[in-house]
């Protein structure tokens, strides 16, 4: 079982690899952050396609899912912290763990460093992908820069090549969904069991939804009315609008998922002030500016690109994400934001890279 060590009290973080491409010394490596409750094996799919591409695909598995190391009473009591300067620290943690993973990866790997050849063409370099609720702890890496150690900064400034937020949802930056969106959104019981919660959980985020438009304005919110139903439910429903969970064979689904997730950890992850992740938000897109140990404040990795991927028919809560980072981005100082470029999927879900993988493979290796 594959696994990274991240820090110094033993944390590991397992990962799945599936190799550079064959006789190429100059691929681009993509590590891929799965979101909530499903872990890195959702982007098995991809694989076989990867290579035609000339990517070597990295699938991450974060704290507390398999393979990797659990969170500890420590870091419960972190994110249950009443200041928001102790929750900022449970984020920053996890942000620091992947950046960790990336250092580790890249010196015992080998990978080809970022190229530039004449003509503007560009090869070798890394990634990184975050997908739904994932993108709270890869955006908190690029909001802690300042808090990662010299040689890991420098040495990413040689090979990160890009940061793709794929259907980010408002609850992992700190943006709740309006009033009129919720009843599209899946309710449980809290006292169900986690098996039960996950159930619910899987089938309302692999739905097909209305197209997702994105407003002009999240501030004050749309009003959306009607709410947004799935488009399975319903007498006349067509099937090819099936949630993709439903589709999958209940062996299949199962190893994708980890329910346990949905327990203490997710729980907490809820309750998180919405000013931390909002933060968490600002200092990684919206004003990357930072003290590089010299008292100087200037921009940090500053040709990094950014892909915000927005599936038209994704759950509400991140076509809602999408819309809150898209549109403060365009307010925020031109000057201090990164660049970032707006990718709109039209006529797929959450799971395109499930239902569509080589499609989306061809989209990955054309954006990273």
């Amino acid at each position: 079982m594959p696994t990274a060590p991240v820090d110094e009290k033993g944390t590991v973080l397992f990962y799945e690899d599936a190799g550079p491409p064959a006789g190429s010394s100059d691929y681009v490596t993509v590590v891929l952050i799965h979101g909530t409750c499903f872990h890195g094996a959702v982007y098995r799919p991809l694989v076989p396609f990867a290579a035609r591409h000339n990517l070597r695909l990295v699938m991450l598995n974060l704290r507390g899912y398999p393979g990797s190391t659990d969170f500890s009473q420590e870091d419960f009591d972190q994110l249950r912290g009443p200041s928001p300067e102790q929750q900022e620290m449970a984020i920053a943690a996890r942000g620091i763990e992947i950046a960790a993973f990336l250092r580790w990866f890249i010196e015992t790997n080998g990978i080809p460093p970022i190229k530039d050849s004449p003509g503007g063409t560009r090869s070798g370099g890394l990634s990184v992908l975050a997908w739904s609720g994932g993108n709270c702890h890869a955006l908190a890496m690029f909001a802690h820069i300042d808090k990662l150690p010299v040689e890991t900064r420098n040495l990413l400034s040689a090979y990160l090549r890009s940061f793709i937020t794929f259907d980010p949802p408002g609850s992992a930056i700190g943006y709740a969904v309006p009033p009129s969106l919720t009843a599209a959104i899946p309710q449980w019981d809290l006292s169900a069991t986690v098996d039960e919660i996950a159930a619910i959980f899987a089938v309302g985020v692999s739905s097909y939804y209305p197209p997702f438009t994105i407003p002009d304005t999240i501030d004050p919110p749309p009003v959306y009315d009607p709410s947004p139903v799935p488009l399975h439910k319903g007498e006349d429903a067509d099937p090819i609008y099936t949630p993709t969970s439903l589709k999958m064979p209940p062996e299949v689904l199962r190893s994708l998922m980890h329910p346990s997730i949905m327990g203490d950890h997710l729980r907490l992850m809820w309750k998180l002030n919405p000013d931390v992740l909002k933060t968490n938000l600002h200092r990684a897109l919206l004003d990357c500016r930072f003290d590089d140990g010299s008292g100087s404040v200037k921009k940090t990795w500053p040709d990094l690109r950014v892909h915000l991927v927005l599936c038209d028919m994704t759950y509400v809560s991140c076509g809602w994400g999408a819309s809150a980072i898209w549109l403060e981005h365009q307010k925020a100082n031109p000057e201090h934001r990164r660049n970032l470029e707006l990718h709109k999927l039209e006529g797929v879900n959450h799971f395109v890279h499930w239902e569509e993988p080589e499609k989306f493979t061809r989209f990955l290796a054309s954006i990273v």
